[in-house]
């Protein structure tokens, strides 16, 4: 029994130092209640003189709110703090020193004298020169054709009855110049016997180019007129004649069709009773001694340095093909005669000579259209054009075979490609029998038939 107390006893001993005052023990939440007790906040001492100076400056902290509020607003500043925490530390490395402005070197402007403007002037200069002298040669040039026109005009209206049509209007009118270029001017004219019209060209130099005009110093160039009279068919035997100086009838030679093909025979002027620098080139000899008689040799010795050339022919096509370049067809030809001489700019005399010169001019063109060939001369000059004929149409024989086939070809890949985009079966193997029949009879020899009764 006394064993049984005295456990009883030892229980209750440990059992009543086990336990603490009676308001603790009772609270079991005890633990997670808010204290009473308030914390301040000690703020951080300044840092050393030398730190401060080196540190950027900070605005003044701020008194802390209560411990009560901070944990009521933790979850909302939660990560925030930590990332201002770490952005406010403060730099230990020292800034470098700010280093002084430093401005680009800029080039000095230019001078306020002309010479810094020379280019500028010159081009100025050029320009201003240029169109004072494009002014002054269009005038020029102008002056030269109006004067002219003005000076013949008589004499052209004795000639014909209609001179210096514009043909703008249905009705003819007269006493109008053609201006073309600035130094070009045509006139025209008609109504007159075997001849169909005339066209007077005024060709002068480009005194409106400044550029001409420095390379006229080097080569020098005259004014010249063309007058081009286009005479009736029936009015002109066959025959091709060119006179003239020599070195412009022998360019006259080389570009011109007709004189190329027909005008071969040439000889100087000199055996023909003309002056030394000319030459002539003829289709035949009748014609050249028929034209030139005596009266009108003496003008043309007369005149030597005034008149260009003369060209007459009944096959005139104008300039002919580069190498390597044929017609397709035959070209059409004109009956012509065309005369150039040199326009000349000055008084009373030298009017009087162009009048002379003019005269002259319409004498040769009514003596191109009375003068017949021998019966001899005129066959051989047809033979001459059908000679011509034939070799034009055998080396354009060839092209046209060329071109019959490329078409023959051409209607064949048509049927081919019909056939092809037929979609009846029937209809198909119709056109491909017919297609087949046509190869057979296209590969069988020609052959002629022949009755013999």
């Amino acid at each position: 029994m006394r064993a049984v107390h005295l456990i009883f006893l030892l229980a209750f001993l440990f059992a009543g130092s086990q336990s603490g005052p009676p308001g603790e023990d009772d609270n079991e939440f005890a633990e997670f209640e808010d204290a009473d007790e308030t914390i301040h906040y000690t703020p951080p001492s300044p840092p050393p003189p030398q730190q401060q100076n080196k540190a950027a400056p900070s605005p003044p902290a701020q008194e802390k709110k209560p411990l009560a509020n901070e944990f009521d607003n933790d979850e909302e500043d939660y990560g925030i703090n930590d990332e201002q925490e770490t952005f406010e530390e403060p730099d230990s490395i020292a800034p470098k020193a700010q280093e002084p402005l430093r401005f680009s070197d800029v080039p000095a402007h230019f001078r306020s004298n002309w010479a810094s403007y020379q280019v500028e002037a010159a081009v100025i200069v050029i320009l201003v020169l240029y169109m004072l002298n494009y002014v002054y040669g269009r005038g020029v040039n102008q002056g030269l054709a109006y004067t002219w026109f003005s000076a013949h005009r008589d004499a052209l209206e004795q000639q014909f009855s209609v001179v210096g049509d514009d043909g703008l209007t249905e009705e003819p009118s007269d006493g109008n110049i053609t201006k073309e270029t600035d130094y070009s001017f045509s006139i025209w004219c008609s109504g007159r016997v075997g001849v169909t019209s005339l066209q007077i060209q005024m060709r002068t130099v480009k005194r409106q180019d400044l550029v001409s005009r420095v390379m006229g110093i080097i080569t020098p160039q005259k004014d010249r007129i063309t007058f081009r009279f286009d005479l009736d068919a029936q009015e002109v035997d066959p025959w091709v004649l060119a006179v003239g100086q020599r070195k412009i009838v022998a360019k006259q030679h080389k570009e011109l069709a007709d004189l190329s093909t027909y005008a071969l025979e040439k000889k100087p002027g000199s055996m023909q009773g003309l002056p030394a620098s000319w030459g002539i080139f003829t289709e035949l000899n009748e014609a050249a001694m028929g034209i030139l008689d005596p009266g009108l040799l003496t003008l043309l010795r007369k005149y030597e340095s005034k008149i260009h050339s003369i060209h007459a022919s009944d096959q005139y096509c104008g300039a002919k093909l580069p190498d390597g370049e044929t017609y397709t067809r035959l070209p059409e030809v004109s009956r012509v005669v065309i005369i150039t001489v040199e326009l000349q700019d000055g008084g009373d005399e030298l009017r009087q000579e162009e009048t002379e010169i003019l005269n002259m001019i319409f004498y040769i063109v009514d003596k191109v259209r009375r003068f017949r060939l021998s019966r001899e001369a005129k066959l051989k000059t047809e033979k001459n054009r059908q000679a011509v004929e034939e070799a034009f149409m055998k080396t354009t024989h060839i092209q046209r075979q060329e071109a019959a086939q490329a078409r023959r070809e051409e209607r064949t890949r048509e049927r081919k490609q019909r056939i092809l985009e037929e979609e009846d079966p029937d209809k198909q193997r119709r056109l491909e029998k017919m297609e087949a029949k046509h190869d057979r009879k296209s590969k069988q020899p020609k052959m002629k038939q022949m009755k013999i009764r």
